[in-house]
């Protein structure tokens, strides 16, 4: 795990000299009031308006104490003046339950659904409520026993904080909290890397440190880094059950066959929105920064009160008894959400192109996630505020802290300290953390991995479909350029198909180039007529395509894909997963956008996109030839 998560977080790691004016700002009034709360329940800090902490311990663990008490002081104190407010529970608990407080836990490991998170003990940690588990995990502190003991502590944090990503299906991003010595650091992660605060001494400063930590425990759902959109149930062994409500602007035209009276919630925006059940994880990166790709099988919830009325109009006899029971069925799709690259073509816009074509995914729809108005004016607008990694100006750098590459023993186990790294010094960068928008794309097709293949023939049946895909991709000028194991999967006996383009008239085009993929198209059509059928098999993820024209005539409109590998190096890895760092390191082509030197703002926004359209792009006259028509009757003689 550490090698990979040095390697995402290199040169992503920003001093943030504002970084409590931007993000912990609590309510005045209430603030004030956890102070005198503070003081009333602790002598020290009433008399001396300071906390008390040792000025020197011989080992780390005797800080536990005296920084636990003060945190939990002021946990009370917000409880008391802010309360817990039951929009902030991922499962409402019973009536007067006492809310959960801050706990040593630098010697109980938690529950872990992966192998590489299941020995890790944050010193002290915030639970939602009391079940013990990673994706239950509020705020992680780490404690240090002296300042120069930053650099380990920022480590083990973002130890933490991969545990937390890799378990928390709506986690957006995530504050922690480092305490060397006296010196706290607050310290945000989201997909584009880490923020952190500068330091405050607890003692010295107490009052100060006082209202950051409230005001960051009274933050609500949206600016803690949970995803609104999710809704969460327990099952008999206290695991969360997973729910997410979609637009239902997004999915009516794909649900109708439900009863249109049905009950919906509504989002903080005004929209109606649409209930499923998360069924399965189909795939979830483990990483901090990049893409995070997340996807998701999920199945639209029946309301009681449509099964209620399925079941009263199937009362009758015939076909209007089938009719009745099939409108009431859910509907299953595959949910993706990312962190998109916004200088990239969209995966989602790809796919709505795509729809309807055999072997590859079928589309369903696609959304960049609404974000908080920036002013009252946007409030009502949706589409002027998506979410997105925080973008902050006046960032600065730490030389000795570009990374986390830095041994941390293992105190417990008598092991020496970390070693004495000096961080103070910060100077400006002209370096921008990269921009990602928090993305949605929905499909209809739930692709079955390749390896659970029934048969050999049902295996290369798959193949053949997902290359027959991939040659009606190319006819369009994309090149996919991302084709793995992983990629190519099989459909579902019952997957449904909307519209079948290989079967409808072909539009015809003039153009040299033009003229060459048409006739390519015709091979495929003529193709896909012998083999009467559809597909079994399909070719996904679109997010490495590239567009492929010439400069004399390019195939239409869609901005193209930057072919460098400048640019191509910046999207995420082909696998952020800690199994894969050595295909990673031989595959570059893919790289992780944070694993690479952050950019150089040497122009504004707009100058540089508009430069990046300017890149060169490929000539698919360039690309090696492939014979689709003779893989096609290679997989024919062998099957």
């Amino acid at each position: 795990m550490d090698t990979q998560l040095e390697d995402e977080l290199r040169n992503s790691i920003f001093h943030d000299p504002k970084f409590i004016g931007h993000f912990l700002v609590g309510d005045s009034d209430k603030l004030t009031k956890v102070i005198k709360y503070c003081s009333k329940h602790d002598y020290l800090f009433e008399t001396k308006k300071k906390w008390s902490i040792p000025a020197r311990v011989s080992e780390e663990r005797n800080l536990y104490a005296p920084v636990l008490r003060i945190l939990n002081t002021i946990k009370k104190a917000v409880g008391d003046v802010h309360g817990f407010p039951e929009a902030l529970q991922l499962v409402p608990g019973p009536m007067g339950a006492t809310p959960e407080l801050i706990i040593d836990n630098h010697s109980h490991p938690i529950d872990s659904d992966l192998t590489d998170t299941r020995l890790i003990k944050p010193d002290l940690v915030l639970f939602q409520d009391a079940q013990r588990h990673w994706e239950n995990v509020r705020l992680p502190i780490e404690i240090k026993r002296l300042p120069g003991h930053h650099k380990a502590g920022m480590k083990q944090l973002s130890r933490y904080a991969r545990a937390v990503f890799a378990h928390q299906l709506h986690r957006r991003h995530l504050y922690g909290l480092i305490v060397c010595g006296r010196e706290a650091t607050f310290v945000r992660f989201d997909r584009a890397g880490i923020l952190y605060s500068g330091r405050i001494d607890i003692v010295g400063h107490s009052e100060e440190f006082t209202r950051a930590f409230a005001s960051l425990l009274m933050l609500d759902r949206v600016d803690e880094g949970l995803d609104p959109a999710f809704k969460f149930s327990r099952n008999s062994k206290g695991r969360l059950v997973y729910y997410i409500d979609l637009p239902e602007s997004e999915v009516d035209n794909l649900s109708g066959e439900l009863p249109s009276d049905k009950e919906e919630s509504s989002s903080t925006s005004g929209q109606r929105m649409r209930r499923f059940e998360v069924i399965e994880r189909l795939c979830h990166r483990e990483s901090i920064c990049g893409r995070a790709t997340i996807v998701l099988r999920i199945r639209e919830v029946a309301e009681r009160q449509q099964q209620t009325k399925a079941k009263k109009s199937g009362k009758g006899k015939g076909k209007g008894r089938r009719k009745a029971t099939k409108k009431a069925e859910p509907r299953e799709y595959a949910l993706k959400l990312m962190w998109r690259d916004p200088d990239r073509d969209s995966e989602g816009d790809v796919l709505e192109k795509v729809h309807g074509m055999f072997g590859l995914a079928q589309y369903a729809g696609h959304w960049d996630v609404p974000g908080r108005p920036l002013s009252t004016a946007a409030a009502g607008d949706n589409t002027k505020c998506v979410d997105k990694t925080v973008e902050v100006e006046g960032l600065e750098v730490c030389d000795r802290l570009r990374d986390i590459s830095i041994l941390v023993p293992d105190e417990s186990k008598g092991e020496k300290e970390p070693e004495g790294v000096d961080t103070t010094e910060h100077h400006p960068t002209s370096h921008v953390r990269p921009l990602r928008i928090y993305s949605y794309v929905l499909m209809s097709s739930i692709g079955i991995p390749l390896w659970q293949a029934e048969s050999a023939e049902q295996f290369m049946t798959a193949v053949l479909d997902a290359i027959l895909g991939y040659w009606g991709l190319f006819n369009l000028g994309i090149m996919h350029r991302d084709v793995s194991n992983g990629n190519v999967m099989m459909m579902a006996k019952e997957q449904q198909f909307g519209p079948r383009k290989w079967k409808e008239e072909q539009i015809s085009s003039t153009g040299a180039q033009v003229r060459a993929l048409v006739e390519s198209e015709d091979k495929l059509r003529q193709v896909l007529k012998e083999l009467g059928r559809d597909p079994t098999g399909m070719l996904s993820d679109f997010d490495l395509h590239a567009r492929h024209s010439s400069p004399s005539n390019p195939l239409d409109s869609f901005q193209p894909a930057i072919a460098d590998e400048v640019h191509a190096g910046t999207v995420r890895s082909r696998d952020e997963d800690p199994t894969n760092v050595g295909l990673r390191r031989s595959k570059r082509r893919k790289g992780n956008s944070a694993r690479n030197e952050p950019l150089e703002q040497t122009c504004d926004g707009d100058d540089c996109r508009e430069q990046s359209k300017k890149r060169r792009l490929i000539d698919y006259r360039t690309v090696r030839e492939f014979d689709f028509s003779g893989w096609h009757l290679l997989l024919v003689n062998v099957l």
